[in-house]
């Protein structure tokens, strides 16, 4: 075998993947047949196998087969671990150490510790989050004895949604704990090393502090340098995430590469020996791993780099394909979860496209660029464009963003970071005031961040790919960079020539039939999405209406954007860019919080809202908004229809002329119901007793309240849902939509009483 690594990880990816998502007989089952194909294939003397008969040599099969079945049980050992061992809601007492600094949080910080002492030992070893008031003096390294209550984390709880509990793994969190009280009992009792780091990291960063005198710029340089964006106000950091540029605050490879360069230059002014400097080079990107906190990406780029260096130094032949297997493998051997991590999948992937996309156009280049200087500093632009275009379609199933400008802002602040970056080096080792001549480069990335990240086309909303579009992307990639490796363009050419007329009719075949499909009588479906602490439904006709009701609320504090954090990645990643109707309710932030972000984003046609008779902030941002984007409004209210398609439309219900004048807002929401064919769906709003009454008196000798699922009004709020109005409503479903944990006892044990007296009378 040329590249044995290389086999067994993609065999041991395959197993880990396996026990992700595959139960165990049909895994295992996945495993014989491939191990059965594979001797087969070197057993046929077919010319087509030849190549892989020369790959698989005597025991391949056996090496695969132990490498899928232990990343297989490893995976699935782990993941019964993470499920069991911790009780959600239990109350804990553990003796652990800190071995990270505090992350700053709106409320609380976290800080992240190793059980060291447990009375069940299984826990020794394990790592959680605390949750400590902002007042806490605890540092690196102190041994503490907690006492608190164990958070389990949360799972998506919207389809294709972030799964908290599956993203702590990756990082080896069992689980977050509210700490209600914390004794420090010794101070500094970590590993040596990862203390010695600490404190080499607060040196460094101080003697930052000595030449930089701007506190922006200051962190800005410790953020580019060593990967540290704790101190960065939250308004830069968004600005390097629109302008596509946050990869200059994650270091990687381009970062190592600005250090050996860095490190080059000094020890040759130092004359230092090349082999001493190798050597001297290994160590200090080892010490840099650990500085940098053993980020994926980092572990990758210096890994490559040591190996590199020791090749060199063997007198070796470097091979880049092992060098990038080993430190995958090291990385999933030490957690197989990594392989879900966000840093993992940008750093290996991106890397992938320098190789793929840009080892092609830098060979083209350096033919004819002659000047050293500019051949680095366009290499460097290069690899980054490259790298951009092959993770971008992870970028953009992540953040369902796009930017158009990210090829004109790399080129501006790659080869500035480059030269920023050298300096800052510098003045890491050697503070003296002559570097100051950096800070007004540092200014100058701020201001040309800031400016890209204002254009309107830096961060665009776009359909969220799923992962079957995700492969073809990749494997359509690696074909056109070995057609062009191999010079294949005039074979393409004539393919396209010789082949044309039936290209153009499968092209036709496919729209036609995609347009088909699209226009074929379906179901109706209805999706309850969980916005926090507020109501939101997205309704789906039989034509492919789309239909959004409401769309606010969050229980995790004021600065969350519920509509951009939760709503618009959900409708985007259903492939939804349009909207027919947006129906509000009524102007309370828990039902209108995120249709302002939907509004601004998507193609909304039409908007139905209910008369009002109270201004309130966010009404007024909806007026801007509307006026800005030139949406049609419609007030609506009692006896109003809507037609949507053949067998839909909707019965607005209430408010009625004379609106209630008695907690206004709640009592006069827009009560919209869905009606297709012999399936009837109510939605009440926020809306209280005193209306509830009143919709009694109106619809009493109608069918016009009855309805197979009904939402139940003010998230069931004690205040609601009388007795009364249930049994004549008479649901067969009823839906509640609250926050988890929210401090208003949502929903209140009456209601919930009252709905289960009528199951119980309708069995």
């Amino acid at each position: 075998m040329k590249r044995p690594i290389i086999i067994i990880l993609i065999s041991y990816i395959i197993g880990i993947l396996g026990g992700l998502y595959i139960n165990s007989i049909a895994f295992f089952c996945f495993i014989l047949i491939i191990t059965m194909c594979l001797w087969g294939i070197r057993k046929i003397n077919n010319k087509y196998f030849r190549f892989l008969r020369r790959f698989l040599k005597r025991y391949t099969e056996l090496l695969i087969l132990i490498s899928m079945t232990f990343g297989f049980l490893y995976t699935n050992i782990l993941n019964q671990k993470y499920d069991t061992i911790y009780e959600a809601e239990e109350e804990i007492a553990e003796h652990c150490i800190v071995i990270a600094e505090k992350e700053p949080k709106e409320y609380k910080d976290l800080y992240k510790v190793k059980v060291i002492n447990s009375k069940n030992s299984a826990r020794n070893g394990t790592k959680l989050y605390i949750r400590v008031n902002k007042q806490a003096n605890i540092e690196v390294g102190d041994m503490l004895v907690i006492n608190g209550t164990y958070v389990e984390p949360d799972v998506a709880r919207n389809e294709r949604g972030f799964n908290y509990k599956e993203y702590l793994k990756t990082l080896e969190i069992y689980g977050t704990v509210e700490i209600n009280h914390y004794k420090v009992i010794k101070k500094g009792r970590i590993n040596k090393l990862i203390l010695y780091t600490a404190k080499l990291k607060e040196i460094l960063k101080s003697n930052i502090s000595k030449v930089i005198k701007k506190e922006e710029n200051k962190n800005l340089l410790i953020a580019m340098i060593l990967g540290d964006t704790e101190n960065l106000s939250e308004e830069l950091k968004t600005d390097f995430l629109n302008s596509n540029l946050y990869h200059i605050l994650s270091v990687s490879g381009g970062q190592v590469s600005n250090i050996i360069i860095g490190i080059t230059i000094l020890f040759r002014l130092l004359k230092i020996h090349k082999k001493i400097m190798d050597v001297l080079c290994i160590v200090i990107l080892i010490e840099f791993m650990f500085l940098t906190g053993l980020t994926p990406s980092i572990i990758r780029a210096c890994i490559m780099c040591v190996i590199s260096l020791i090749s060199g130094l063997i007198i070796r032949r470097y091979d880049i394909a092992n060098s990038l297997g080993i430190s995958l493998l090291i990385i999933l051997i030490n957690n197989p979860f990594a392989i879900n991590s966000l840093s993992v999948l940008l750093s290996y992937f991106g890397f992938l496209g320098i190789i793929v996309l840009g080892s092609f156009t830098i060979k083209e280049v350096n033919k004819v660029i002659k000047n050293n200087i500019l051949r680095y500093i366009l290499n460097i632009v290069i690899s980054s464009v490259a790298a951009q275009i092959f993770i971008f379609p992870i970028i953009l199933y992540v953040f369902g963003t796009i930017s158009l400008t990210f090829i004109f802002s790399n080129l501006l602040i790659i080869p500035l970071s480059t030269i920023i970056t050298i300096i800052g080096l510098f003045i890491m080792i050697c503070p003296l005031p002559i570097f100051g001549f950096v800070e007004p480069l540092i200014e100058l990335t701020i201001n040309i961040v800031g400016f890209f990240s204002n254009i309107g086309i830096s961060k665009i909303y776009c359909i969220i790919p799923n992962i079957k579009e995700i492969i073809i992307y990749y494997v359509m990639s690696i074909y056109l960079y070995y057609m062009l490796r191999r010079d294949y363009i005039y074979k393409i050419k004539h393919f396209f020539r010789k082949y044309k007329k039936i290209i153009v009719l499968i092209l036709v075949l496919s729209i036609g039939i995609s347009f088909i499909y699209k226009n074929i009588p379906k179901d109706l479906y209805i999706n309850f999405i969980d916005v926090g602490q507020g109501d939101s439904t997205l309704i789906t006709t039989q034509f492919n209406k789309k239909i959004l009701i409401d769309g606010g609320g969050s229980e995790f504090g004021s600065t969350f954007d519920v509509g951009e954090k939760t709503l618009l990645p959900y409708l985007l990643k259903k492939k939804i860019h349009k909207l027919d109707y947006v129906i509000i309710s009524h102007f309370d932030s828990d039902h209108v919080g995120g249709i302002l972000t939907i509004l601004e984003e998507l193609n909304v046609k039409q908007v139905l809202i209910p008369k009002q008779v109270e201004y309130s902030e966010n009404y007024n941002k909806f007026l801007d908004i509307i006026k800005k984007r030139n949406i049609k409004v419609k007030i609506v209210g009692e006896g109003n229809t809507i037609n949507l398609d053949k067998n839909t439309y909707i019965d607005i219900l209430w408010p009625e002329e004379k609106q209630i004048t008695d907690n206004v807002l709640n009592n006069n929401s827009m009560i919209v119901r869905l009606c297709y064919k012999n399936f009837k769906m109510l939605f009440t709003g926020d809306i209280e007793e005193i209306a509830e009454q009143k919709l009694l008196q109106k619809y009493e000798n109608t069918e016009k309240l009855t309805a197979d699922i009904l939402k139940v009004a003010h998230h069931g709020s004690k205040s609601s849902s009388i007795a009364e109005f249930l049994e004549k409503v008479n649901p067969k479903i009823a839906v509640i939509g609250v926050g988890k944990n929210n401090k208003f006892g949502h929903p209140n044990a009456g209601v919930l009483d009252r709905l289960s007296m009528l199951r119980n009378k309708n069995i």
